[in-house]
């Protein structure tokens, strides 16, 4: 019997964002308006709340984009970030944005409703309710507040929320993983503080952009392959599971002033 194959790759024209309008988060599971801890709290990224202070908050740091597959950005390149937060978190059902609140660093003068200074962004991504699992990532963390409390607080805070079960509030997974550059030392370290177990490394797991100068793997050697230009990524995967999560011992972390 005949076949055909009609597949089309989906459009790269997105209608950039309104901030005017209502912000639809297309997120495939409840989002939380806030998850807090003491010093730290989440929210939901929303453009027209956070974009600017986040844009003024990376210029002149594009290193705080190494290892990641996009950026740097700035205020010069606003339409440029609004179409990567399309494509990339509002355009993918499994992923949603947050913004890193430090309560402890009160910004009265320009956002006196947020309850602290925007210092860094993380997310869910790859969340998939019918298999139980998620993975968090997308983390920048700005240079005021690396190697304090912020990551830390950050992390847990996704951690629970997604593993505890929906009597105690949370999502009730069974699986977060967490990916990184298998080059990129500072964020398995970060991620085995947590309680991640490393599973493996998945060579040759993903492209790179052709601008991409960070540490990264050559198929230039590869005859014929369709993207010589392109650098590779070896990818560390690690995961928590349910069977290995301890709130206990996440919020003992979380509380230790760093």
């Amino acid at each position: 019997m005949a076949y055909v194959n009609l597949y089309k790759p989906p459009t790269k024209d997105v209608q950039l964002l309104n901030d005017d309008a209502p912000l639809d988060l297309n997120f495939c599971l409840p989002v939380p308006d806030e998850l807090s801890s003491e010093r730290v709290k989440l929210v939901p990224f929303i453009p027209a709340l956070h974009r600017s202070q986040w844009l003024d908050g990376v210029a002149g740091n594009p290193s705080l984009y190494d290892y990641l597959p996009y950026g740097p950005f700035d205020q010069s390149g606003v339409d440029a970030f609004n179409l990567w937060y399309e494509q990339r978190i509002r355009g993918d059902p499994t992923t949603v944005l947050f913004a890193i609140i430090d309560k402890t660093s009160p910004n009265p003068d320009s956002h006196p409703s947020q309850g602290g200074a925007l210092a860094g962004v993380i997310a869910y991504l790859q969340t998939f309710p019918q298999s139980l699992s998620t993975e968090i990532g997308h983390i920048v963390i700005l240079p005021k507040w690396q190697r304090t409390f912020l990551n830390t607080n950050a992390v847990g805070l996704l951690l629970i929320h997604a593993l505890e079960v929906p009597e105690n509030g949370g999502w009730g997974l069974r699986r977060v993983q967490w990916q990184a550059n298998a080059e990129n030392a500072p964020s398995r370290r970060a991620a085995e503080r947590m309680g991640f177990k490393m599973e493996g490394i998945i060579r040759w797991q993903r492209l790179l952009p052709g601008s991409y100068g960070r540490p990264s793997a050559s198929a230039k050697d590869r005859k014929g392959d369709p993207q010589p230009d392109a650098p590779g990524r070896h990818t560390a995967m690690l995961a928590l599971c349910w069977d290995h999560y301890d709130r206990t011992g996440l919020e003992a972390l979380m509380a230790r002033k760093q």
